[in-house]
């Protein structure tokens, strides 16, 4: 029996290392591709968009670790099916709950380690591509900048600058605040400014400040100094984290707070534990539809067993994203995914035990 399951896991591991790059690769080009237009048209170095994707590992090992076993053990136990060799091992006498037991064991390892790499290495990840991508927009802030111009800074606002000096400095600088048909609601027009590229930020000097209402001035003041957000700069480094990025302990921390409804946080808190267990849900309902399929005789397809990994994916996000809105409990956003697979998993079994 020792020798069966250490050929089974033989079976599957080549697979599950196979389907974890080529997922790491959809995962992480999916990642890139969110920015990847920005950091060409701000002609990133070479150097800064790899340490961006090499940061992104992690996050995209967060689904793709689990999600591999799915389609390793599909592949691996319908390989064993169409071959024969599960009927050579049942003749012989061996029991299914002997297949089982391999999945299994290899389904909790699966979990383990991604629970691990989810509270360890997300965060920090997370945190260094965060700082690449500011390293980026920093590096190259002549992409969005010009004389006699207009920008948008990280609050909406238009920007216009009179004059680009070097050092990142500028002169004659006007930020307006629209109140769409009816004009300007803010005006803060500065002699000087400094881009702040460690903030993110413009430093303003001799600022004049208006305020209107209806096209009419309602406050008029000066000031020696003010601070205007670079688009998506600021935005970027100062943007609150996925709480699914963020430690168990300081998620737990802040939904102490009973006066706060936080579906987010929840949904989050349920994800951390229910996404590692899909991978020892996904080695069960490999197995029951490996047994099922030779039960029957009908044998899963390639297309089949994609098909039936990016179904997970595809419930995984919608879930996500209601229970984040709060449209949905934060325990079902979070347990739905999975439990349909338990479930599945529990049905093929006893059919084709049946069988």
């Amino acid at each position: 029996m020792k020798r069966f399951s250490s050929y089974l896991i033989e079976e599957i591991g080549p697979y599950y290392i196979a389907g974890l790059v080529i997922l790491l690769m959809l995962l992480v080009t999916v990642f890139l591709s969110e920015g990847l237009a920005d950091f060409v048209a701000r002609g990133a170095s070479p150097n800064l968009v790899a340490s961006f994707l090499l940061y992104s590992i992690p996050s995209a090992a967060s689904m793709g670790m689990p999600l591999a076993l799915l389609f390793a053990a599909l592949i691996g136990i319908t390989r064993l099916g169409q071959d024969a060799e599960i009927k050579a091992a049942l003749s012989m006498g061996i029991s299914p709950r002997h297949f089982a037991w391999p999945l299994i064991m290899m389904g909790l390892l699966v979990s383990l380690a991604s629970f691990v790499n989810n509270e360890v290495f997300v965060p920090w990840s997370d945190k260094k591509a965060l700082e690449v991508q500011k390293d980026i927009l920093i590096q190259s802030p002549e992409v969005f900048l010009e004389e006699d111009s207009f920008f948008t800074d990280a609050l909406g606002r238009s920007v216009h600058i009179g004059r680009l000096e070097p050092g990142g400095k500028a002169s004659n600088i006007t930020v307006i605040q629209s109140d769409g048909s009816r004009g300007p609601k803010e005006v803060l027009f500065a002699q000087t400014g400094t881009l702040d590229e460690a903030a993110g930020v413009w430093r303003l000097e001799q600022v004049r400040f208006t305020s209107y209402k209806n096209s009419r001035v309602v406050f008029d003041a000066l000031a020696d100094t003010a601070t205007v957000p670079v688009r998506k700069l600021s935005a970027g480094s100062s943007r609150n984290p996925e709480f699914f990025k963020t430690p168990l302990p300081k998620l737990w921390e802040r939904l102490q707070n009973p006066n706060s409804r936080q579906p987010a946080a929840w949904t989050a808190l349920h994800r951390k534990f229910a996404e590692p267990l899909a991978a020892t849900a996904f080695a069960l309902f490999a197995l029951g539809a490996g047994l099922f399929s030779f039960q029957s005789g009908m044998s899963l397809g390639f297309v089949s067993v994609l098909i039936l990994t990016f179904f997970y994916y595809a419930t995984w996000s919608v879930a996500k994203l209601l229970g984040a809105n709060g449209v949905i409990p934060a325990w079902l956003a979070g347990w739905l995914p999975v439990t349909l697979y338990f479930v599945a998993a529990l049905v093929l079994l006893l059919l084709s035990r049946r069988r």
